[in-house]
């Protein structure tokens, strides 16, 4: 899938969990505070969304972020480690750590969440690709739902249909605020 499908995705994922984030971990802190954390949760929905392909060269984020490219491109091969289980479980454990060493800071509660929301979303779009991920790294068995193409029509497709979801998700979401 393309940067713009994977980016559309992880807001979908992230505005499906933002009744569970906001009623969890918002709840108690004052309006103007709330809307910055969404702002922060939002950001790394889409940045997690994007996270996997760090392993890809010429990809969006490893371009934005060489040294880590290096450490995974030379690694791993894409659709390997960082779309695997392995993958998800390792940002949660890293999660974890970080919130509960910062005495459960909310900045590291909604980076985390959006983060993990993000990674997800990517490896269920990869999932769906003729290429397939590694799920299980690292057992060397590649899985696919659909055989889509990357960059085909059907793709583009697609990307429209979850555009159309993000803004329906969005129009939701407030309604259900101005209630």
């Amino acid at each position: 899938m393309t940067k713009e499908t994977h980016s559309k995705g992880g807001y979908i994922v992230g505005l499906l969990l933002l009744p569970y984030i906001y009623n969890t971990f918002l709840m108690g802190y004052n309006l103007p505070y709330r809307i910055v954390l969404l702002f922060i949760y939002a950001y790394f929905t889409h940045f997690g969304s994007l996270l996997s392909d760090i392993d890809m060269r010429g990809s969006y984020i490893s371009k934005r972020f060489p040294i880590m490219y290096k450490i995974f491109g030379k690694k791993f091969r894409h659709r390997s480690f960082t779309h695997s289980l392995i993958f998800v479980v390792l940002i949660a454990f890293i999660g974890d750590v970080v919130i509960i060493s910062s005495n459960d800071n909310i900045v590291f509660t909604c980076i985390f969440s959006g983060l993990l929301a993000g990674v997800i979303s990517h490896i269920c779009l990869d999932l769906i690709t003729k290429e397939g991920v590694e799920l299980f790294y690292p057992v060397g068995i590649n899985f696919s739902i659909l055989p889509i193409k990357t960059s085909s029509r059907t793709e583009r497709n697609i990307s429209k249909v979850l555009n159309l979801l993000v803004v329906f998700l969005i129009g939701y979401r407030f309604y259900l605020i101005t209630l």
